[in-house]
């Protein structure tokens, strides 16, 4: 097994870790760090704006974290507001996050965000799309600059626009689908390969992505 391999196998070992609550103790936080700053010289994708059809995909989260601190951040599935998943565009109702997924796709610079919900209960599912567009610039060549401008509740196959607005409590007469004002924010794609990608947020968020060999959820690939 090569020095990559190895550290990559180690890395999801650790994230593997993580308690009945989805976060980790201070040993295990520092070890999925060591492995993050180890892999990320070794990146075969030093230069993500020459490969960018390489970079593209579904990817789905196997690490997250929010904020600067481990402490502030939270596990991929935890109980979250409505509110917080759209940049405030829908109600501060309360719903489960079980999944998030980011969809890269070179025609039309998407960089969209796919958030999996539920209501409380479990019984009701949807997705949370955040639309959002990319922009590379040659003296950044690892900064994906975003601009998210909509977010969009779907319903899951089977169910109506109403009906989907009656299991979480939403208006009648809510728009599924609001603009936003794009908030100015960027991802570094500090690694990059067959199967794993990792990133560092505008806001201090570290994030390792496994490559989904699914259909996308918001757009083709």
């Amino acid at each position: 097994m090569s020095g990559t391999s190895s550290l990559k196998a180690e890395l999801n070992k650790a994230i593997d870790q993580a308690g009945p609550d989805g976060l980790y103790d201070d040993a295990t936080f520092e070890r999925i760090h060591a492995c993050i700053e180890a892999l990320v010289p070794l990146s075969p994708t030093p230069r993500p704006i020459d490969s960018q059809e390489f970079v593209q995909s579904p990817w789905g989260s196997r690490f997250a974290q929010f904020g600067m601190r481990h402490t502030a951040g939270k596990p991929i599935r935890h109980q979250s507001k409505l509110s917080l998943q759209s940049f405030n565009r829908f109600p501060a109702l309360d719903v489960r996050v079980d999944d998030i997924n980011q969809e890269i796709r070179v025609a039309g610079n998407h960089y969209n965000n796919v958030i999996s919900i539920t209501t409380l209960d479990g019984r009701h599912a949807g997705q949370i799309i955040v639309w959002g567009r990319y922009e590379l610039l040659p003296e950044e060549p690892q900064r994906y600059r975003v601009s998210f401008y909509a977010c969009e509740l779907v319903p899951p196959a089977g169910v109506t626009p109403a009906q989907f607005r009656q299991q979480f409590g939403l208006a009648p007469d809510l728009a599924l689908k609001q603009d936003l004002k794009p908030p100015k924010l960027h991802s570094d794609v500090v690694y990059c390969d067959e199967d794993m990608r990792i990133n560092f947020g505008s806001m201090g968020g570290v994030y390792v992505m496994r490559r989904l060999a699914t259909p996308g959820k918001s757009v083709d690939f």
